[in-house]
């Protein structure tokens, strides 16, 4: 059975919520009625990042407030994912007045017909990332997407430890080595693929390692037993291109960012 459009926003909207703690690494720090989590050692956005908000006209400008009170101790920028459920509807405006600022424009995106045949460079080689491949994957999103290196190798670490969680390599013909990596992973019990992090170098760009990459992950994703793939898509980037391989806006999710020391 496919899952219903509130599964599927649902899953767009917590994805970047789904990693488990690991002690030292990544935290989940509690604030009420927002999900986050947290990277101690590193300053960025991404990693130090709270979102699918449920906060009341009564308690929004407060918990904005202990949010950037945790962040300000450790001197780290905090990021806010705001989702099209967010409440309360003024939250734009209050996180706004708080000192965040949009910085990426996303389309929440899905695919319910994950079978259908992708056009893709035959110069392009896709394959599932092996322990082995470690080192390539942490360079490719630190200097690809770019992350800082430990952020880079925690996000490399954390996404195998939920379910369907992959890494994969893009290798284009006459070049040593991979030039591309993204990632893949499923909800718990759930039939929906989330495509995630997907970052190429810039020399090999307009190649169609983007294609290749998401054919090879909606390949696999069907193997598995999935039958919904669902992604956020940069609307400069990524979205122009997923949009003709099939995929359809469901939402939009912003990206904002408070430099918060």
């Amino acid at each position: 059975m496919s899952p219903s459009e509130k599964a599927i926003l649902h899953a767009l909207e917590n994805s970047m919520f789904e990693f488990p703690e690991v002690p030292g690494r990544w935290e989940l720090p509690t604030f009420p009625g927002l999900r986050a989590h947290a990277t101690p050692d590193v300053s960025h956005p991404i990693g130090n990042l709270v979102g699918v908000s449920t906060l009341t006209k009564e308690n929004a400008d407060s918990v904005i407030r202990q949010v950037l009170d945790f962040f300000a101790k450790r001197h780290h920028v905090v990021g806010w994912w705001l989702n099209p459920s967010s409440t309360p509807v003024d939250l734009v405006s209050r996180i706004e007045a708080a000192g965040f600022s949009r910085v990426i424009e996303q389309a929440g995106l899905v695919l319910t017909d994950i079978q259908h045949d992708i056009r893709c460079n035959p110069a392009v080689t896709v394959r599932k990332a092996t322990s082995m491949d470690r080192d390539d994957v942490v360079r490719l999103y630190t200097v690809g997407y770019p992350l800082p290196e430990q952020l880079a190798a925690v996000y490399c670490d954390l996404l195998l430890l939920i379910e369907s969680g992959s890494h994969y390599l893009a290798f284009l013909d006459g070049v040593e080595g991979p030039v591309s990596v993204s990632s893949m992973f499923s909800p718990p019990n759930s039939t929906i693929a989330v495509m995630q992090g997907a970052a190429t170098l810039n020399k090999y760009r307009g190649n169609g390692i983007y294609t290749a990459m998401m054919a090879k992950r909606l390949a696999d994703a069907h193997v598995a037993g999935k039958d919904t793939a669902v992604l956020q898509a940069d609307r400069k980037t990524s979205a122009p291109i997923c949009t003709k391989l099939g995929f359809k806006e469901l939402c939009s999710i912003d990206f904002y960012v408070c430099d918060n020391p």
